[in-house]
Formats: C-alpha cells, sequence, structure tokens
C-alpha cells in the first residue's frame, strides 16, 4: 500500500516539473509560428510600401501607411490591457481594424512605438554629386528627374531602395515575454554576458521601454528595390554618410 502512495506522489511531482514545459513548449511553437507568418508578410509590406514611394516622391509617411496597410493581418493592437489580433480577412472587417487610431496614425497608443518604419537606403546624400546637373525647381522644392537621361540606365540613381521594419507586438502570454528575453539576450554583446560588476549593460532602446510597459516587441526587417516612376524631392534624399568611393554604408 505504500509503495502505492510513493508512486502516486511520484507521479504528481514529475507532473509538476513536466508541465510548465510541455505548456510553454505548445504556447512558444503558436508564437514562433505567428512570428514566421509576420516574416512573411513583412517582406510583402516591404513591396508596397517602396512601390508607394516609387509613385509618390519617396515620402516615407506615404511608404509607411502603404506598409501598415500591408501588414495589417498580423499587426495587433491593446485593448483591456492585452494585444488583440482582431479579423482583417474581408473588406468591412478590414476597414474597422485599420480605422484603429494607432493604424491609422501609424503609433502605438500604449506605448508610442510606429508599427512601420521606412529607412532610404538609395538613393542617398552620396548619389547628389552625380545628379546635381538634373535638378530642377518647382513651387520651391528642388527634385531631381526620375527618368532624366544621364542617369537612364544607371540602377544605383534611378531605382529606390528601402529597408522596412515591423515592430511585431507579440501576442502570446507567457511566451511573447520569454521570447523576447532570449532575442534580447541575443542582441548583448559576448563580453557582456560573461560578466557583472563593472561591465554595463547595454543602452536602453525603444522596444526595452515597451518591454517594462508589458508589451513584448520583435522588430522584423526586410528591404525591396523597385524603379522610381516620379521625381524625387531632393529633402527626401538621406544625408550622405561613409561615402567612400562612391560606396555609402546603408543606416
Amino acid at each position: 500500500m505504500g509503495d502505492g502512495k510513493s508512486q502516486s506522489g511520484q507521479v504528481e511531482v514529475e507532473t509538476a516539473i513536466v508541465l510548465p514545459m510541455v505548456v510553454f513548449l505548445i504556447l512558444g511553437l503558436l508564437q514562433l509560428g505567428l512570428l514566421n507568418q509576420a516574416w512573411i508578410v513583412t517582406k510583402y509590406a516591404a513591396y508596397r510600401a517602396v512601390r508607394a514611394g516609387a509613385l509618390r516622391n519617396m515620402d516615407v509617411e506615404t511608404m509607411e501607411a502603404a506598409a501598415v496597410a500591408a501588414a495589417l493581418p498580423v499587426l495587433s493592437y491593446p485593448t483591456n490591457g492585452r494585444s488583440v489580433l482582431s479579423r482583417s480577412d474581408d473588406g468591412a472587417s478590414w476597414v474597422i481594424k485599420y480605422n484603429h487610431p494607432g493604424f491609422r496614425f501609424n503609433r502605438m497608443t500604449d506605448c508610442g512605438l510606429k508599427y512601420a518604419t521606412v529607412d532610404i537606403l538609395r538613393p542617398n546624400g552620396c548619389d547628389l554629386a552625380q545628379l546635381e546637373g538634373s535638378v530642377y525647381q518647382a513651387k520651391g522644392k528642388r527634385y531631381i528627374p526620375f527618368d532624366f537621361v544621364e542617369t537612364s540606365g544607371r540602377d544605383v540613381l534611378t531605382k529606390l531602395r528601402i529597408e522596412l521594419t515591423i515592430n511585431y507586438r507579440m501576442i502570446i502570454p507567457f511566451a511573447d515575454w520569454v521570447i523576447y528575453k532570449m532575442w534580447r539576450g541575443a542582441r548583448v554583446a559576448r563580453v557582456l554576458r560573461v560578466g557583472r560588476g563593472s561591465l554595463l549593460p547595454p543602452a536602453p532602446v525603444d522596444t526595452d521601454v515597451a518591454a517594462a510597459l508589458g508589451v513584448y516587441i520583435v522588430p522584423i526587417r526586410a528591404q525591396y528595390g523597385m524603379k522610381l516612376q516620379s521625381d524625387v524631392p531632393l529633402e527626401a534624399l538621406p544625408p550622405a554618410q561613409n561615402c567612400d568611393e562612391g560606396k555609402p554604408s546603408n543606416p
């Protein structure tokens, strides 16, 4: 009789040890699956963003709005203290979801981060010297024509290339915190992992501020390029940085 009770108690202990691991495994797999889906959608959103920029004078806000609209199915928003991923699989539900203030203004209402951020890689200030001969002025602004004959055939000067960052909010409880900590740790230099004391932690970033508010975000990035189909305002060009041998470094 005593042996039966002992075995029963052993099973309960083993269950108590294994069950949390199984639960986390299931939750983690769900969240990783959603992350993979978000990565696929981000690549499509980068295409939509660069297309909007190619047609709309490399306007960053227009590109970011196009990216949010394309990535809407995988973007969540805060309500009642948690992140919600509502439907957007038909026209009516898509419009209802997009009209949420966070999506319309590309700003998370609980932590202030953007849902989508676009950085222009090329053309940039490093290319300006090669384009100065084509600059014209209209309505007080200076523009570079996308179809200038001297730049024809040179993709580096007539092709818009961007990097899109989607700040993806994880929505699976507990798994979001663990995956965020794993991602955050992978970004810390090895020398900072092996010692303490005088070694300082990495400087806080926006995602750390959000994490302090209970919002766990992983940035997902994708690049895309497309031929320009509209003239480019000089003010839209990112500044020149490290233009060594005519090869600027990406921001």
